[in-house]
């Protein structure tokens, strides 16, 4: 493999002042061959092949890898740049990964990768991918987007042992601030998405078919905006100890201090599309039940449960429940409710307003409810209706990737 020029080596060439342009290489484990340059005509090998020759280092800010179809291995990367440098697929391309590590770094972009153990040699246990979990510093500007990642795609034979021991998908780790996480498919997992940085974004992504959590948030700052949650797996009475939650939060450091800041906007968590699921279990829709939490704003959120907890905020302070609608699947015995709930005693002065949901428990000090009404088929179909149109004109409404539609609303039950 033909080594790059470090930047370091550029700057002494020509002078600290010449910035060098961005360069595009392309990697192919078709084509590719060891002693290739990385243009079009001569591609390396695979990314896998790329780090491991320690390559790495002689990337610029700006560059960008393209990786053609085919098996690119389990990659590792780190490293800080000035501008971001992409990894993304060829146009067209299906380009595969068994395992993606960011382990620290700045401006790291991936993009239109296929990642799965399910496309490796060996099994391993523990998250698809994970975003700066190493440190001791911060890493930042690092975005995964349009990525389909799975743990497997056929799960007909899986009972409950293969659901409990599933891969969890993306685990956006604590070293990382602003970690961005878009439009993603994740599928066939234990966890979906655990954001455990400052200030991370996961907007636009996909869960579908997990048996703990769908997407975690638990650090200051977080957003969590136009995801579906849906088709929760495994139940207590199969052995899952784990209260399932389409999206739940809680706190960072072990259960003490407070979390805030947090935005949960526009995201539709159904509990399961087909009556008939195999392995069927309840879930909780918000659930929100380790504070306090301060400052937070849920609002436009869409909820369709086999469970009490709708929406739940527990100790909430100051926080914003708006315009959400929550639904009781058909039939069940739990109505699920907007509500605001105590484990401490610290809840206080929030407002909730303009919701919809089958019930309303939000007796706590200093609570301002306005405009919250019964829902109906009606009023939840619609919402269901609005909510999707918001992601499906953002995001399309096939995942590019993954080639699976997002949601065929009105097939939930």
């Amino acid at each position: 493999m033909k080594t790059l020029v470090p930047i370091c080596c550029l700057l002494a060439l020509f002078g600290a002042a010449t910035i060098a342009p961005a360069d595009t290489y392309h990697l192919d484990p078709v084509k590719g061959t060891a002693d290739g340059d990385g243009s079009a005509g001569r591609p390396w090998k695979t990314l896998q092949d790329f780090v491991d020759a320690r390559e790495v280092k002689g990337l610029k800010g700006g560059d960008t890898l393209k990786l053609y179809g085919g098996h690119h291995g389990a990659v590792k990367l780190a490293g800080e740049f000035e501008k971001t440098v992409v990894i993304e697929a060829a146009p067209g391309a299906r380009a595969t990964l068994s395992r993606l590590t960011v382990t620290s770094g700045k401006n790291w972009t991936i993009r239109g990768l296929v990642i799965s153990p399910s496309l490796g040699k060996e099994a391993y246990t523990g998250s698809i991918v994970t975003l700066a979990e190493g440190g001791p510093g911060e890493s930042t500007a690092i975005v995964l987007e349009d990525c389909f990642v799975f743990a497997a795609t056929d799960t007909a034979a899986w009972g409950v042992k293969e659901w409990l021991g599933a891969n969890s998908g993306i685990n956006s780790g604590r070293h990382g601030r602003g970690v961005v996480v878009r439009n993603n498919y994740v599928l066939n997992t234990r966890f979906g998405i655990t954001l455990a940085g400052l200030d991370a974004v996961c907007e636009g992504n996909v869960i579908s078919d997990f048996s703990a959590d769908g997407i975690r948030t638990t650090r200051d700052g977080q957003i969590v905006r136009h995801n579906i949650i849906k088709n929760v797996y495994v139940s207590d009475a199969d052995g899952d100890k784990n209260h399932d939650d389409g999206i739940q939060a809680f706190l960072f450091n072990k259960g003490t201090g407070e979390v805030k800041n947090v935005q949960v906007v526009g995201n539709i968590i159904i509990n399961r599309e087909d009556a008939k699921q195999k392995w069927p279990a309840t879930m909780q829709g918000i659930g929100f039940f380790d504070g306090p939490l301060v400052g937070f704003s849920v609002t436009d959120n869409v909820v369709l449960v086999d469970h009490w907890h709708g929406l739940s905020l527990y100790d909430a302070q100051g926080c914003t429940i708006a315009r959400n609608t929550v639904q009781t699947m058909t039939p069940s015995k739990m109505k699920a409710w907007i509500m605001l709930g105590t484990k401490q005693k610290l809840a206080k002065d929030n407002v909730v307003k303009e919701n919809f949901a089958p019930t309303f428990n939000l007796k706590q000090p200093g609570t301002v409810s306005e405009v919250n009404k019964p829902v109906s088929e009606a009023i939840y179909g619609e919402a269901l209706r609005k909510a999707y149109g918001v992601i499906v004109e953002k995001y399309g409404e096939k995942h590019g990737t993954a080639e699976r539609v997002r949601l065929v609303v009105g097939a939930e039950k």
